[in-house]
């Protein structure tokens, strides 16, 4: 048990903890909202939510598909406030979950597969097959967004968390020269951690699900 233990990446780790605790809100969130009166003025946790799901279903309604939206607006909301907690969570002293390839990957690979299940539905799943295979350059086009989008995610959260890394560890040296205490590191880190961790964090998860909402749209416009 320990060696299984050992092996975990940190970085699941602190991944099944913001699902746990996205779960353990939402469920408050919707007991909040089955006991609120509909006719007062929302607050609190039901204000937060409810400004949430309007800004996340108005942003999808401007780029997809009426039958999209309304299709994949659970997926889609949920994939942001997965990835936004996920790439702020350094800010709390995390290891951002999205700094390992691995779960980048799985999340790309859900969106992969609802990318090929559009195109099947669309073109019929012997014509896909044949489409894939023929000619065989085909087959790197389609297998392109797991990679692109996968790597565009984890490469930018990732060279944000080791640049900030360097970047306590160049306070820590110049300050050691002075006193035993780096004292730049919390004058410096705090405006870097702005951009690489907070608008870093939020771009990235408007890319992901604003691509991903695209290249399924793509496969099957009418």
């Amino acid at each position: 048990m320990s060696n299984f233990l050992d092996s975990l990446q940190v970085e699941l780790i602190f991944s099944l903890i913001i699902m746990v605790v996205m779960a353990i809100f939402f469920i408050y969130a919707g007991k909040k909202f089955a006991t609120a009166d509909p006719t007062a003025r929302p607050k609190g946790v039901v204000l937060v939510v409810e400004t949430g799901v309007k800004m996340i279903y108005d942003y999808l309604k401007s780029i997809m598909p009426k039958k999209f939206e309304k299709n994949y607006y659970p997926y889609f909301a949920m994939l942001f406030a997965y990835l936004i907690i996920a790439n702020l969570s350094g800010l709390l002293g995390f290891e951002a979950p999205t700094s390992n390839y691995s779960i980048t990957l799985a999340l790309t690979t859900i969106t992969f597969c609802l990318i090929q299940f559009n195109a099947i539905k669309k073109q019929g799943l012997l014509s896909y097959i044949w489409g894939a295979v023929w000619p065989p350059t085909n087959l790197l086009s389609i297998l392109s967004p797991l990679i692109s989008l996968s790597m565009r995610l984890f490469g930018n959260i990732l060279s944000g968390s080791i640049l900030m890394y360097l970047v306590y560890q160049l306070t820590g040296y110049i300050s050691g020269l002075l006193i035993n205490f780096n004292f730049l590191g919390p004058v410096i880190a705090p405006w870097l951690h702005c951009y690489f961790d907070v608008f870093a964090g939020c771009i990235q998860t408007l890319v992901f699900v604003t691509l991903s909402s695209i290249l399924i749209m793509m496969e099957n416009p009418d």
